[in-house]
Parts: C-alpha cells; sequence; structure tokens
C-alpha cells in the first residue's frame, strides 16, 4: 500500500468514527444542542482535526442526512421488482419503507421525526431528481407509472398520489414509534397496518392491486 492510499483510507476511517460519534449524540442532545466540540470529546480529537474534514457543524449534519437518504434509496431500489404491476410494486415500496423504519429507527426518526436543517440540492451529494439517487425521485417514477397504467383514475398528478401515500405510512410508523409502549392502546403489527391501508389506498384510487 503506497503512502497515499494509507492516508486516503486512514482520513476515511476519521470521516466515519466522527460521523458515527455525530450520530450518537445527535440521538442523545439533538441537532440543536450538538457541538463539534462534543464530537471531539467522545472520539478523543481536537476540533481541529474535525475541520480538517468539515467545514462546519451544517457540513457535517448534511454528510449524515446524505447517508441516510442513499440507505433509504438502496432499500428501496433493491426491493423493487419490475416485473410485477405498478400497484404492486407500490406496495413492495410500502414494505420497505417500513421495513427501514423498523430495522433502522434511529435513521427514520433523523429522516423524517426530527430532520437536521435542510439540505439544499446544491450541496447534497445525491443527484436530485435520479431515482438511482434520490428516493423521492424513485417512488414518484412508480406513480408515474400507477397513472400510466389506471386510465380510469382520477388524481392523475403523481406528486400528489405519493404525497397521500407517504403521509398515510409516516403517520402509521410516527403512531407505532410514539405509543410502542403506551398500555392503553393495543397496536396491530405495523407492516399488517402498511400493506392494509397502502392496499386501501390504492383501490381507492381505482388501481388493481
Amino acid at each position: 500500500m503506497s503512502i497515499a492510499e494509507r492516508k486516503k483510507r486512514e482520513r476515511d476511517a476519521l470521516r466515519r468514527k466522527i460521523i458515527d460519534a455525530a450520530r450518537e449524540l445527535c440521538v442523545e442532545v439533538g441537532y440543536d444542542a450538538l457541538t463539534l466540540r462534543a464530537i471531539a470529546g467522545r472520539i478523543d480529537y481536537s476540533t481541529t482535526v474535525i475541520y480538517t474534514l468539515f467545514e462546519d457543524k451544517a457540513d457535517l449534519l448534511r454528510a449524515i442526512a446524505d447517508e441516510d437518504f442513499a440507505e433509504l434509496t438502496r432499500l428501496l431500489q433493491a426491493n423493487d421488482d419490475e416485473t410485477v404491476s405498478p400497484g404492486q410494486r407500490v406496495v413492495g415500496l410500502a414494505n420497505s419503507f417500513v421495513q427501514f423504519a423498523m430495522e433502522q429507527p434511529e435513521h427514520y426518526r433523523r429522516i423524517f421525526i426530527n430532520p437536521p436543517p435542510p439540505v439544499s440540492v446544491e450541496e447534497s451529494a445525491a443527484e436530485h431528481g435520479n431515482p438511482n439517487e434520490d428516493a423521492y425521485a424513485f417512488a414518484r417514477s412508480l406513480f408515474e407509472a400507477v397513472v400510466h397504467d389506471t386510465p380510469q383514475i382520477l388524481e392523475r398528478d403523481p406528486d400528489a398520489l405519493l404525497q397521500m401515500f407517504w403521509g398515510t405510512l409516516h403517520g402509521l410508523i410516527s403512531i407505532n414509534m410514539i405509543l410502542r409502549d403506551e398500555p392503553w392502546v393495543t397496536l396491530q403489527p405495523l407492516p399488517r397496518l402498511v400493506e392494509g391501508a397502502t392496499r386501501a389506498l390504492l383501490r381507492g384510487m381505482g388501481v388493481v392491486v
């Protein structure tokens, strides 16, 4: 291994260490109270070292957001079955979305419940509108296919359809996360609720699933 390769590996490892520490602290204290000094203390480095890899706290938060969204996008794409109908693909999308929330609850909270400051299109590592990198664009492409495949559908705006779908899923997931230990409510299994709500929503739109 050359000196340059070794230095890059060490730099990447340090970047990973900083991001992981920032994730932990965000869970503990929230984004607003997060400081680079606290991160430096967590990993036993000076803040000067962090500044060699990130311009500021906002730059670090953008890196975390980019990673979380990239992971979500990869999961949605990996589980997508292009051989089935658009409606069935949307059901699969819903199942993948809830899978992400259940397997990565802190990631889900960080993206959708307690998000960092918005990342501009220009600052994001993902290409806006590219379904291979942009989870929203990927999901939107499925609703475009639903509209194309369903002449009788009344609402033909894929963004409106996606946002109704997304809002329904997010509501169910949020209730599950918030009321999970609530003794007065008998929560039903989240995957069952999400799939049932998705199928009901699609049938209400006139989509055969």
